[in-house]
């Protein structure tokens, strides 16, 4: 869970690609390119520029919610729904 915190984080003030977040955070890249797959799947950052293998994303209004409970050390329960038409 700490290293989902550090990447909402590291994106909660702009626009970063994961390459950004390998540097703000110091975490591996693949480790940050896992997490980025997980929050975007989830609905918490989003995809707003990509040209060619660069990409750049943002948190979206859920992403910060979520990562405001974290700061505060509240226990945060996501659940998902699949839609049976697309799974």
């Amino acid at each position: 869970m700490e290293e989902i915190k550090s990447v909402l984080s590291a994106i909660r003030d702009g626009a970063l690609n994961p390459g950004d977040v390998v540097v703000k955070t110091g975490l591996p890249r693949y480790e940050v390119l896992a997490v980025f797959h997980v929050l975007e799947g989830l609905g918490l950052i989003r995809q707003i520029y990509s040209k060619g293998s660069h990409k750049v994303f943002k948190l979206t209004d859920k992403g910060l919610e979520i990562l405001q409970a974290l700061e505060k050390g509240s226990n945060v329960t996501i659940t998902v729904v699949v839609d049976q038409e697309e799974a």
